[in-house]
């Protein structure tokens, strides 16, 4: 038996309208097909530990850029939830990929639960590495300051790459300014560079995310999240209605004169795919989340029972068969956690 490890390539699909790059492996072994979505603000790249792994396993695996990311197509077309899903239906049905596991990673998790909350028959099994599902709250501020224009033009005109490095890296964060300009925690004074990080990493997010990919960024947040009210309403079906949030509603919750998570609004969950809530996914389902997300939402750790909490539960209304993991990581578990990755995943298609 060979233990050469599989190595990582380069494809390329032809979609209706988009040529979507991927890295790949094992691409000829004859085990379930694997996709993987990324996140902001980063790349098929996040996936390099997971591609060896699943294909010495035996399956396909592919890490896709997403549309304005990487090396796939930057159209800078206005997205929506939607599209995003359908590139990657498109990209499936390019290879002709069956009963696929469907895995995503921050922003990629948004993708992959509309690809598969719509598409069970094609992904049949679905895994969110630290995503949610539809429902925000304002413990995640940065969702809501993406929608207040001309901020994020100008912050990311400015510091795009100090972002990255800031954010990913150990840069000071002071650079970055405070709100209302920058959404994030400013974290002073250099830190060591991440443990699951080189400077080629790192360096490749810093120069992958050009003007074009920041574009796409803003409109991902502005236009692919339309953020909802979600009010109890006994007179409809189901027993809710939804009510859109503009732009400039958004906009007086984060410039709110006594700081944005003292606005009204700001005590609410919110949605950004009503028109899902009431579907389920009746696959098989693997949530992994890490200790920053417990620090926010405690109620994580008793997953899957019901909490009460809307952001925790969203997870028990979508998912009856869901498995939950807590990683001993931050976000990025795809990188910082790859070995608990790569083994529940490789499970999740035992199941």
């Amino acid at each position: 038996m060979s233990t050469t490890t599989p190595s990582i390539e380069s494809v390329f699909v032809d979609a209706p309208g988009l040529r979507i790059h991927a890295l790949a492996a094992g691409t000829e072994q004859p085990g379930t097909p694997i996709v993987l979505v990324h996140g902001f603000p980063q790349t098929s790249h996040c996936f390099r530990h997971q591609l060896p792994a699943l294909a010495a396993a035996g399956h396909p695996a592919y890490a896709v850029d997403t549309r304005g990311f990487g090396r796939t197509d930057k159209p800078g077309t206005r997205v929506s939830r939607a599209m995003l899903a359908a590139d990657v239906v498109a990209f499936c049905a390019a290879l002709d990929l069956r009963d696929v596991l469907l895995v995503g990673h921050d922003w990629g998790g948004l993708i992959a639960f509309k690809a598969a909350i719509d598409h069970p028959d094609l992904f049949t099994r679905l895994a969110l590495l630290d995503s949610n599902t539809t429902v925000i709250t304002t413990d995640i501020p940065h969702p809501y300051w993406f929608k207040v224009e001309p901020l994020p033009e100008a912050f990311l005109a400015a510091h795009a790459r100090d972002m990255i490095e800031v954010r990913l890296g150990g840069k000071d964060g002071t650079v970055l300014g405070g709100r209302p300009g920058n959404p994030w925690a400013v974290k002073t004074g250099t830190r060591p560079l991440p443990a699951h990080l080189t400077e080629a990493d790192l360096a490749h997010y810093a120069d992958s995310f050009d003007e074009a990919s920041q574009q796409a960024a803003i409109q991902y947040y502005r236009y692919a999240m339309p953020i909802h009210r979600v009010i109890a309403d006994p007179a409809t079906p189901s027993g809710e209605r939804y009510v859109p949030l503009s732009e400039r509603e958004i906009a007086s919750m984060w410039l709110h004169p006594e700081g944005f998570e003292q606005h009204p609004l700001a005590a609410e969950a919110h949605d950004i795919g009503p028109e899902d809530r009431q579907k389920i996914y009746d696959r098989p389902a693997l949530f992994v989340f890490g200790n920053q997300q417990v620090a926010r939402f405690p109620e994580l750790a008793g997953l899957p029972k019901p909490s009460g909490h809307p952001f925790v539960d969203q997870y028990v209304r979508y998912f009856p068969d869901l498995r939950a993991v807590q990683a001993d990581c931050g976000h990025y578990v795809p990188e910082e956690a790859p070995e608990l990755v790569n083994a529940e995943l490789l499970a999740l298609l035992d199941r």
